[in-house]
């Protein structure tokens, strides 16, 4: 029998049998298993997993955990792919699946918030707030289906000037280790109209703590939603020249920083347009990377840039058009055109999805969508990919040498340089994906090698992650060294005071519990 064997015939009792998952059975709720979809390793196991259906179901699982010694690792959906997807850190641990929470239980459109549960999606929460005709918008990232509560605590980000999605969180519901309830900032007051308005409580403030963490499960929360805006704009950069990204960067944060740029634009090569536009073969059939001279072709036949940048406004018309006057004037360099798309409403109104173009739809107009899953299937029908995402300083020299830097790696390991940088007023978010045919055992090892190397190679130079798949969340971690560790001690620290049985998501983020420790 497994050792959770126990825990899972009682936690049964508590939720139903149908909510409890063991490996290798067929279940009626779970569309796959609690596995990595898209595995680094072709053996990668499935792991067990309980899905409770209100606080005082969690409750009473960590409870039942903490009583028979089972480690559990919380998702809210399991959608964070590239990085895992629902797997656990190791197949032991069982999978505390919150996807059966999904109320949305209040939006108040007027100081625009809302309160939601984890299994909430962006699709449902663009979709209630549609219906119930609100005036506002949601930030959205690149796919809809993933939880709301779960990316802005995974630190996500979206398209749109509420996009750092972790900061639009005030007051979180969590349940403790232990299996009793905490209202951090002012929802620890009775029946505060604060709750969900204002971040700070009397104190420390101890949101971020359950952010990337295993010191507890958030189960509610609020999160805080924009205003709908009067007009809406859809732009576009497009460079010519791959050197000329250093330019294109420099000016993006300087207008980011500035507040002309009200969003953080998306800077994306010509292998990122390929895989929306895809398969690779439709491209090329050859060895390696994609050749230089194909690359050009490309560009050529799609009709884009070397660099494409996208971004958005909002707001006033005539503060739009100020934007769009300071962004062309900005970017009136050769080489270099600005497309730019005005949406006004009818007679005075608002603008609405209505008014806007289907190619304008996206992202950046708060619309949740699943296109970005063509990227999947770029070498193979049945594709995967790993996401490497490093944080580095929003200087134009400093990315144009890193990316010649992670270009050569690709090429030396044999694949495609996708880009996406998501361009902030000070840093960016490097994002490259790594692409391979799921359980092609030659690609994967190729894969995890070219992990690896643009890891170090980044690291070199003081860059990191924003975030980890679950197979490289101890070497990110050790990689913050400074005084011999001292941010990782602290937080074993906390966790070893506040989780003294080591039950919840044991390796989160590297922090292990002091039983596991060597």
């Amino acid at each position: 029998m497994p050792d959770n064997a126990v825990f899972l015939s009682r936690a049964a009792e508590i939720l139903g049998a149908e909510n409890v998952y063991q490996p290798g059975e067929e279940h009626p709720y779970l569309e796959k298993s609690y596995a990595d979809p898209y595995a680094l390793h072709p053996d990668a196991p499935s792991a067990a997993g309980v899905r409770p259906g209100s606080t005082e179901e969690v409750q009473a699982i960590v409870r039942l955990a903490n009583e028979t010694g089972t480690s559990l690792w919380t998702v809210s959906r399991g959608k964070n792919l590239g990085y895992g997807g629902a797997a656990p850190r190791t197949p032991d641990q069982v999978v505390l699946d919150l996807s059966r929470m999904n109320a949305i239980e209040k939006v108040d459109p007027e100081l625009a918030y809302a309160v939601i549960q984890p299994g909430v999606t962006f699709f449902d929460l663009f979709e209630h707030i549609q219906q119930n005709r609100h005036p506002l918008f949601v930030s959205v990232p690149a796919l809809g289906w993933g939880s709301v509560l779960g990316n802005a605590l995974d630190r996500g980000y979206g398209m749109s000037p509420y996009g750092d999605h972790v900061q639009q969180l005030c007051g979180l519901e969590v349940v403790l280790p232990d299996g009793s309830l905490l209202r951090t900032g002012m929802w620890g007051l009775e029946d505060s109209p604060l709750a969900n308005v204002f971040k700070g409580g009397f104190g420390p403030n101890i949101d971020q703590l359950f952010t990337q963490s295993g010191l507890g499960i958030v189960v509610r929360a609020g999160i805080w939603l924009m205003p709908w805006p009067e007009a809406f704009a859809s732009g576009d950069i497009v460079v010519d020249d791959v050197d000329d990204v250093t330019t294109l960067i420099d000016r993006i944060a300087d207008l980011r920083r500035r507040e002309i740029f009200q969003n953080n634009c998306l800077v994306g090569n010509v292998v990122r347009a390929g895989t929306m536009n895809g398969p690779r073969s439709r491209w090329y059939t050859g060895e390696g990377s994609i050749p230089d001279d194909v690359v050009e072709e490309m560009r050529q036949k799609m009709g884009i840039g070397h660099w494409n940048a996208r971004f958005a406004l909002y707001g006033d018309p005539g503060m739009i058009r100020e934007r769009i006057r300071i962004i062309r004037e900005t970017f009136d360099l050769p080489g270099f055109e600005v497309k730019v798309r005005l949406y006004e409403g009818q007679d005075g109104k608002p603008v609405t999805y209505d008014d806007i173009d289907e190619k304008d739809k996206t992202t950046m107009a708060g619309v949740p969508t699943l296109a970005g899953l063509k990227t999947v299937g770029w070498y193979a029908e049945d594709g995967g990919h790993t996401d490497l995402a490093p944080l580095m300083p929003a200087r134009g020299e400093e990315v144009y040498d890193f990316y010649k830097e992670v270009k050569a790696l690709y090429a030396e390991h044999g694949f495609d340089l996708y880009i996406g940088y998501h361009v902030y007023a000070r840093h960016l978010v490097h994002v490259t994906m790594i692409f391979f045919e799921n359980g092609n055992a030659e690609q994967l090892e190729r894969a995890r090698a070219l992990y690896q190397a643009v890891s170090e190679a980044a690291l070199r130079r003081g860059y990191t992650p924003y975030r980890g798949h679950i197979d490289n969340m101890d070497d990110i971690a050790a990689g913050f060294s400074w005084n011999d560790g001292a941010a990782m001690r602290f937080q074993e620290l906390l966790k070893d005071a506040i989780d003294p049985n080591g039950i919840l998501s044991p390796g989160k983020q590297g922090v292990w519990p002091k039983r596991l420790r060597g």
